[in-house]
């Protein structure tokens, strides 16, 4: 990631202990996800079991295990070691660190490739460069985002997020961020997309803990401000939100499935 803010950090999921506040506070969507995704390479004639895949910004593991449901092995890369540290250990499933960039494996190593809302913090131009050498001709590439959306009808909900960026604003990302749905990368053709809804439910516990992971808290507990002084403000801060012991939170989900051309 390229800023030219130099109290952003570097990389806001690299704080010592991010990755079980992570995997703590992240709703695992990932196996449903990735079951709307086999579908839709059914629905293409493409084979979605494969013998060798990687997760690219693979976090806290949650996505490599649900990934290693569709293939033999699998490796999960990301740049941060304290997301890594707590990531599930599964038979066929190994971690390395890297960058998305720069794989760093063989030509042709890979049958599959998943990355889940990870892509806006690359530079894409070279993550799809790599892409075409690591995956193998006829190969698949699924990228999927699941974007918290809110909570619907309920009173004083969008005052709220304004509060909350105003108060610790999103970190800067890629310059060159842009849709990877909006444009085809080169060596690639686009197999089928879907954009779904995902409600979930969250006690007000729930709730804080996952907005605690979302990046523009991470980045403010990275600059200074103590993380149980942003969690005492969310927990005041949305306790009107919850008249009820759970509250229905929106998220939508959206997969993009690509194959390597020969």
């Amino acid at each position: 990631m390229t800023t030219s803010d130099p109290s952003a950090p570097d990389n806001p999921f690299a704080a010592a202990d991010v990755g079980a506040l992570y995997r703590h506070g992240r709703p695992d969507h990932h196996p449903r996800t990735l079951g709307r995704l086999r579908a839709l390479l059914a629905a293409t004639g493409a084979q979605s079991d494969v013998d060798r895949a990687i997760d690219v910004a693979c976090g806290t593991g949650l996505s490599t295990v649900a990934l290693a449901d569709l293939a033999g092995t699998v490796v999960g890369l990301d740049l941060s070691p304290e997301m890594m540290r707590v990531a599930p250990r599964v038979a066929n499933v190994t971690y390395a660190l890297g960058r998305a960039e720069q794989l760093g494996f063989a030509d042709g190593a890979f049958d599959a490739v998943t990355c889940s809302s990870g892509v806006h913090w690359f530079d894409q131009e070279r993550f799809f460069e790599e892409l075409r050498r690591a995956v193998r001709p006829g190969g698949w590439v699924g990228l999927y985002d699941h974007y918290f959306m809110g909570m619907r009808t309920v009173d004083g909900f969008d005052k709220w997020v304004r509060e909350l960026f105003a108060r610790y604003p999103l970190p800067p990302r890629n310059p060159q961020v842009g849709d990877p749905r909006s444009e085809t990368p080169d060596g690639f053709e686009v197999l089928g997309t879907d954009t779904f809804e995902d409600p979930i439910d969250m006690t007000h516990e729930a709730f804080v803990d996952y907005q605690i992971t979302v990046s523009s808290c991470v980045a403010a507990a990275e600059r200074g401000t103590p993380r149980s002084e942003i969690r005492s403000w969310l927990l005041e801060s949305t306790a009107p939100l919850f008249d009820s012991s759970t509250r229905s939170v929106l998220f939508v989900g959206t997969i993009t499935c690509l194959r390597r051309l020969p």
